[in-house]
């Protein structure tokens, strides 16, 4: 694809990361919607844990309060007409759609573990039909690439739950040896690793900000570094990119000049 300047231009991908479904910071996601369809996009990276999945959670284990009633079909069914419908009719046909699974659509398979007369019953990505839709589903602890670029959830840079060390960033540089982005810890962050032995041989590991809820109730209002937003990466034809981080205040976000959000 070549631009008008006579140079190869460079392809959009978009990532998102940890909405939580319900627990969705919908203002952001409108605004992400508002940005496709003006901006097309080569490809998008669903990152994991697009559900939070509470009602089947092992948190949640017997806390009847917590799990009401019909929730995971709820949370499927409305998942599909809330956030996938309304995101696969903004994106070009044809193009590249990754789906990471996060810890939290794990907990399927935990239930499965304990309950195993639920196998082919407790499956996102068998009831959302996401392999039909085109999207290429990433297990949990793999990775995807985005040229140069590798993507990951994040579960590996943490110990229990999310509580991750002071630079998540830095670990995921360290573990992949490469340019690496992550989600999971909620906590947008940047780390660059130079080589002792060649300077111009630098790494970088980042964490996403989130689509997610920045402050849910079971965080019953304590300080953190949550921010709501998603990630755009501007790749070159030799693998190369340009990463920027988005963030998203009240709904609204500037890129290239011009106000997106509702």
């Amino acid at each position: 694809m070549a631009g008008t300047n006579g140079r190869k231009t460079v392809k959009r991908h978009i990532a998102i990361y940890d909405m939580h479904y319900p627990k969705v910071h919908w203002p952001t996601l409108d605004a992400v919607l508002d940005f496709l369809e003006q901006v097309p996009v080569d490809g998008i990276t669903m990152g994991g844990d697009q559900f939070d999945f509470e009602c089947i959670s092992h948190h949640t284990k017997g806390k009847p309060l917590y799990r009401i009633r019909g929730a995971y079909r709820k949370d499927i069914e409305g998942f599909n007409c809330d956030v996938l419908d309304p995101l696969e009719s903004r994106l070009p046909k044809g193009i590249p759609k990754i789906w990471h699974i996060g810890n939290h659509e794990r907990f399927e398979h935990d239930l499965i573990e304990e309950q195993p007369e639920l196998e082919g019953q407790i499956d996102h990505v068998q009831q959302l039909a996401l392999v039909k839709r085109g999207w290429k589903v990433i297990p949990l602890a793999h990775a995807s690439a985005i040229g140069k670029l590798k993507v990951i959830h994040g579960e590996v840079l943490t110990g229990i739950g999310n509580q991750a060390g002071m630079y998540p960033s830095r670990k995921a540089v360290e573990l992949y040896a490469g340019n690496v982005l992550a989600g999971h810890t909620h906590s947008p962050q940047q780390f660059t690793r130079v080589s002792p032995v060649e300077q111009s041989q630098k790494w970088q590991g980042t964490i996403a900000p989130i689509l997610g809820a920045a402050n849910p109730t079971y965080l019953r209002n304590r300080p953190h570094a949550w921010a709501n937003g998603f990630v755009l990466v501007e790749l070159h034809p030799d693998g190369n990119f340009n990463l920027n981080s988005i963030i998203v205040t009240g709904g609204r976000f500037a890129y290239g000049g011009k106000l997106y959000g509702r």
